[in-house]
């Protein structure tokens, strides 16, 4: 039963999660909630390897994953409608969707307002970026409004990005909660650690215009110019890459990677990293920086949206003013530098990784909001 009337205690509560996009962030969620509630996870075959091997993701309690080609184009026209009915068709007190200015999860969310089944949508971005990225366009602000109408509670990810929800949506009735965007890109627990190389900074990521690069070149010049020891690894697609390639080709210390990164090399950039660098101009939460955290990486940040409530300055990184080239530089080198500010950092991150970005815990949180918009008495 759903909606107003309390789900029976007798039988464990029904999860389905349908995740077009942000494959690895489910699947993890989804082993981690499987310690309480049994779990359905919808995913795309075109995303659901491409970030990361779900293969080498722990699961210790078994939960169901469907895998649909959801492309419009040939198979597509089947898969789609079959991942509404593997939603459907779960049975499930609960679907948790998350919001991406695309038409499948728009259509689902519409679909299931007809039905009594409530629905946690998790916002991603609670405003769009400045520059580029999702929800930039008036076709995309009109599926974000969709989706939030049709949800009975919202999950983000820290107090910042609710902040900026109650401001962009203040009609929204439902509940909101807090709930943080876990680690990602985490080496197997049999894997062989590598360690990182001294000098070495790391740039991930697609490159929008927001994501800072022409002020992290800025600040990589600043640190060729000071003699400070150092290789930059800018690694990512995207249209940054392009603009700034002939740039990037002319600096000695950069590495520019402009193409497809592998699970596995995307594994050895991150652990050979001394640190990660993210240089935003503007953001609300960030998968690269739980990555960093996943690896046991610490950062240098900008101080915007919701970095701050993930990063503590001087605990698991640094923090910085967005835009500002030379306090970067001066970041940068600060943790280059000092061993003893590095070995601070990085056991930061570490306990970051273990303590608020670790999926069982966030997963204990979330399901306690589950059963609140199911009606199952505390």
């Amino acid at each position: 039963m759903h909606g107003t009337k309390a789900v029976y205690e007798k039988r464990r509560l029904r999860v389905a999660i349908y995740a077009p996009h942000f494959a690895e962030y489910s699947y993890r969620l989804a082993a981690a909630l499987a310690r309480h509630c049994d779990v359905r996870v919808v995913l795309s075959r075109k995303d659901a390897n491409q970030q990361w091997e779900l293969s080498a993701i722990p699961a210790p309690q078994r939960f169901d994953t469907k895998i649909r080609d959801l492309s419009m184009r040939g198979f597509g026209a089947i898969g789609l409608p079959n991942s509404f009915r593997d939603v459907i068709g779960f049975r499930p007190d609960v679907v948790h969707c998350h919001e991406c200015p695309e038409y499948y999860t728009a259509a689902l969310m519409d679909l299931l307002r007809i039905s009594s089944i409530p629905q946690v949508l998790t916002v991603h971005d609670a405003i769009p970026h400045s520059e580029g990225g999702s929800g930039t366009n008036k076709s995309e602000e009109r599926l974000r409004l969709r989706m939030r109408a049709a949800a009975a509670h919202v999950t983000l990810h820290g107090e910042s990005c609710i902040a900026d929800f109650r401001h962009a949506s203040p009609a929204f009735k439902g509940g909101v909660t807090s709930s943080m965007h876990g680690v990602l890109m985490v080496p197997p627990a049999n894997a062989a650690p590598i360690e990182p190389i001294a000098g070495r900074i790391l740039f991930f990521g697609r490159m929008w215009a927001y994501k800072g690069l022409d002020v992290f070149l800025d600040a990589i010049d600043m640190l060729a110019k000071r003699d400070v020891p150092h290789r930059a690894v800018v690694a990512g697609r995207g249209p940054e890459m392009t603009r700034l390639g002939a740039r990037m080709v002319a600096m000695p210390t950069i590495e520019a990677v402009n193409a497809y990164i592998s699970p596995a090399d995307t594994s050895r950039l991150f652990q050979s990293a001394a640190v990660v660098a993210l240089p935003y101009k503007d953001a609300t939460q960030s998968g690269v920086l739980a990555s960093a955290f996943g690896n046991q990486r610490p950062v240098v940040a900008s101080a915007t949206g919701g970095i701050p409530d993930v990063v503590s300055n001087g605990v698991n990184g640094l923090l910085v003013p967005p835009g500002d080239a030379t306090a970067l530089a001066d970041a940068l080198e600060r943790v280059l530098t000092s061993t003893s500010l590095a070995a601070t950092l990085h056991d930061g991150a570490r306990q970051t990784a273990t303590g608020s970005l670790n999926w069982d815990h966030i997963a204990d949180r979330l399901f306690a909001t589950y059963r609140q918009v199911a009606g199952v008495a505390a």
